[in-house]
């Protein structure tokens, strides 16, 4: 009986169960990473909207902060009733607060500072990451100096007089 040389034995072989559950194993392994990239590729859409909404009300807050109540009434006379802000006048007192809902269901944030208007979302982790950057803009940091931090998303609308 003579013993197949090697490469004889490579013609011979066939593809078996083991190679199919390898070859099976790893097209799963990369449909669940490629799948993942694409899902979380996807799901990034809330973020251009929440940035989008708080561009709306940072400039909807600014024009309340700088308007005085007869300008107020005045510009929603002559629009057709809708003044520049759907959100409450701001009171001059208050200088901080939430209003409206983000993408992920969390209230934006709103502060005014000497700078301008600042409105930010908590973004998907829910956690305000940027507000020690914001209480150093209260404490005089050049708004150039300024970025939200974690995955917080914002838009900050300066004042006439700041730099």
């Amino acid at each position: 009986m003579r013993t197949p040389n090697r490469s004889e034995a490579m013609t011979n072989r066939r593809f078996g169960t083991t190679d199919l559950a390898i070859v099976l194993g790893l097209w799963s392994a990369m449909a669940v990473l490629l799948g993942g990239v694409i899902s979380e590729l996807a799901s990034d859409a809330e973020t251009p909207m929440a940035k989008a909404q708080t561009e709306a009300y940072a400039l909807q807050l600014a024009s309340s902060e700088s308007a005085s109540q007869e300008n107020q009434i005045q510009i929603a006379s002559t629009s057709g009733g809708r003044a520049p802000a759907s959100v409450l006048p701001v009171d001059r007192g208050l200088r901080s607060g939430s209003l409206g809902k983000d993408p992920w269901g969390n209230p934006y944030r709103y502060r005014i500072v000497a700078s301008g208007v600042i409105v930010w979302s908590a973004g998907r982790d829910k956690e305000l990451d940027s507000e020690p950057a914001i209480n150093r803009l209260e404490l005089g940091q050049p708004i150039s100096e300024f970025r939200f931090a974690g995955d917080d998303v914002g838009f900050v609308k300066l004042s006439h007089n700041s730099n």
